[in-house]
């Protein structure tokens, strides 16, 4: 009897797939859990990565730290999820792309304790990650997406420009 498995996927394709959405998954959690340090960047992204966001495009670890840093720090919490992983692996190097969700929820001082808070702002993107096999795993060597939509199109441009303000300064 044959092993349908074997015959189409090999093993090391499944554990290669296996790690990259575990390197996708680490990095919506370094997103939500700010952090941002240069230790646990590396630990995702490629000494010379490059981001492409609405909050600007960085390249290299300290850059993308900075910029996650000062494009998470407006928001009391986020949620980044994605979905749909089409993961193309050749090699060493692997395309990934997925649908992404992210919640944003503002800082109200005024919410009481045990008060659930609403998404201040919620968007949808098509992006498209890539990574390479590194001696320490998969990294993310550059990542950018195309928005599909925003909840508040207004907040999203005035975040936006905010980000790219404290980039220049």
């Amino acid at each position: 009897m044959s092993d349908v498995r074997s015959d189409t996927v090999s093993d090391a394709v499944l554990d290669d797939r296996t790690a990259l959405l575990d390197l996708l998954a680490r990095w919506d959690r370094w997103l939500d859990e700010s952090r941002f340090t240069a230790d646990e960047t590396a630990e995702i992204f490629t000494s010379d990565a490059e981001a492409v966001t609405p909050g600007g495009t960085s390249r290299g670890i300290e850059a993308l730290t900075a910029q996650a840093a000062r494009s998470h720090r407006r928001w009391a919490a986020t949620q980044h999820l994605h979905t749909d992983p089409v993961v193309e692996i050749d090699g060493d190097r692997a395309t990934i792309g997925i649908n992404r969700l992210i919640f944003t929820v503002a800082d109200d001082p005024a919410r009481a304790p045990e008060a659930v808070p609403a998404p201040a702002l919620t968007l949808g993107e098509r992006c498209r990650v890539d990574a390479a096999r590194t001696a320490d795993g998969w990294r993310i060597t550059r990542l950018g997406g195309t928005l599909l939509w925003a909840s508040d199109p207004e907040v999203l441009a005035r975040v936006a420009a905010r980000s790219q303000e404290e980039a220049a300064a």
